[in-house]
């Protein structure tokens, strides 16, 4: 408890950062809920990275309504650098980011809060809920309230980053949103945003740097973020050389793992990840075309990076269906995998 620094009443000034593109849909509801937050002491970051919809309008209209909401218009780079630009221009003592396409709960903020009125964090980690388009909830995400100091961070938070266990789904997602920020510490470590468009999954990449300098992280009980499921976003529609990303990702992430010297359990959480994502790969070629996505997913089979991974991982304690997927990659029986997933047998 030595890592608190306990203070009177306090109401840290919180930096919200929006990235905006093309999303003038959901851009309004997204404002709204951040203006009808009950705690108050805040500044919004609105940058519209180069929209070609109204998105770009929307902004300059909450900006001439609302003093604390600053506006700023760029060519289009992408969510990653979009968050690195918002990051200069916040003038908060954390930062919070938050999607453009999502809105938060009226309490959202007050529960993130919460914990930083009575004790000094450089982090707090709320949970989220899960929406589609219409707003019809899919899944309600609540962690376990918990406090982490030192050496436990990165035992507890930052392996968990990383995905599951072998034997359980015990992870804390990868996202960035719906967490504060010390922003003195992102200054000091002079911590930014990769582009997703050479890492397929800049807030992991975000997160492993974050959090090898956090020391003090609060997780609360809360699921007032409303994360929607976007069919369309880049995990989710095809890509001809996703696999090909996943690689890039997995391999500097573990190069990452290492550096950090994380423990084992790190390194199959890490693995366990990677063949989620490979599945996503092959999954995507069952509306490929037959030949081509036959041919596609023969490549991957003969990866020699996810056959170390493979080789090197406790697959006996897995279930029976995520055994036999990999499995069947070792044996290289492509024809199989692909007809699988074109008949649905993988649910």
């Amino acid at each position: 408890m030595n890592n608190i620094v306990k203070m009177k009443e306090k109401t840290p000034f919180i930096s919200i950062i929006v990235p905006v593109y093309n999303v003038e849909k959901f851009l309004e509801q997204c404002i709204d809920s951040i203006v009808n937050q009950k705690y108050k002491n805040f500044e919004v970051i609105l940058i519209d990275d180069g929209s070609t919809d109204n998105s770009g309008i929307i902004c300059d209209k909450y900006s001439e309504k609302y003093s604390y909401i600053r506006v700023f218009h760029k060519n289009n780079s992408g969510l990653g650098l979009t968050r690195n630009y918002g990051m200069e221009h916040a003038s908060g003592e954390y930062v919070m980011f938050v999607d453009s396409d999502d809105f938060l709960g009226p309490m959202c903020l007050k529960k993130l809060i919460a914990p930083l009125i009575q004790g000094k964090y450089d982090t707090v980690i709320g949970g989220y809920t899960r929406i589609d388009d219409t707003g019809k909830i899919s899944l309600r995400k609540n962690y376990k309230p918990n406090s982490f100091f030192g050496k436990e961070v990165k035992e507890n938070v930052m392996e968990k980053m990383l995905g599951n266990s072998p034997k359980k789904n015990d992870s804390i997602k990868m996202s960035v949103w719906n967490n504060l920020y010390s922003l003195e510490l992102i200054k000091r470590n002079k911590l930014h945003f990769v582009s997703e468009r050479k890492y397929i999954s800049e807030d992991i990449v975000w997160d492993l740097d974050y959090f090898q300098y956090s020391e003090s992280v609060k997780i609360v009980s809360s699921a007032e973020y409303y994360y929607r499921f976007n069919p369309d976003s880049l995990s989710h529609k095809y890509w001809p050389n996703k696999f090909e990303l996943y690689v890039v990702l997995y391999s500097y992430l573990l190069k990452k793992v290492k550096q950090n010297n994380l423990s084992e359990d790190s390194i199959n959480r890490l693995k366990k990840q990677f063949f989620i994502n490979v599945r996503s790969s092959i999954s995507q070629e069952k509306n490929n075309g037959f030949y081509k996505g036959l041919n596609t997913i023969r490549k991957i089979c003969k990866n020699s990076m996810l056959k170390e991974a493979i080789q090197s991982y406790p697959i006996d304690k897995l279930d029976k269906k995520q055994r036999i997927f990999l499995k069947l990659i070792q044996k290289r029986m492509a024809l199989i995998l692909l007809l699988i997933f074109k008949l649905g047998l993988e649910k």
